[in-house]
């Protein structure tokens, strides 16, 4: 990463591709099998738009993960297992991506005994 931004270089250190963040600064990134997973800072993204997203690896945007938590962003990349991306939300609340198309395979349901939300499985 360069000043927010996802760079490729060359051997000699020259820039060969750059993608620059949807608002204000990518701040974390995973390696995938044909892609790279992002997650970039939430603030300054548009109500409704996901700070979770997949590049492939000539830099260009694959999908915006479909995100359920409208207050609660990505937090944290957790694990690539297969056809699963496993990512954490601010608040600790785990999600499941596919990671091939970005869809949600688990979604957070308010438990409100215990103040948080819990997950559960989208049937299929």
């Amino acid at each position: 990463m360069i000043d927010g931004s996802l760079c490729q270089l060359t051997r000699e250190g020259v820039r060969a591709a750059a993608h620059a963040p949807l608002a204000t600064a990518v701040v974390e990134f995973c390696r995938g099998p044909r892609c790279y997973y992002v997650r970039e800072h939430p603030h300054g993204l548009l109500p409704g738009i996901p700070n979770l997203y997949c590049l492939d690896r000539e830099l260009r945007l694959q999908w915006l993960a479909e995100w359920p938590l409208t207050d609660d962003p990505c937090a944290a990349i957790a694990e690539v297992a297969g056809d699963v991306l496993t990512v954490v939300s601010k608040h600790g609340v785990q999600v499941r991506i596919d990671a091939h198309t970005g869809r949600l395979l688990t979604h957070p349901r308010g438990n409100p005994a215990a103040g948080r939300p819990e997950i559960n499985a989208i049937a299929p």
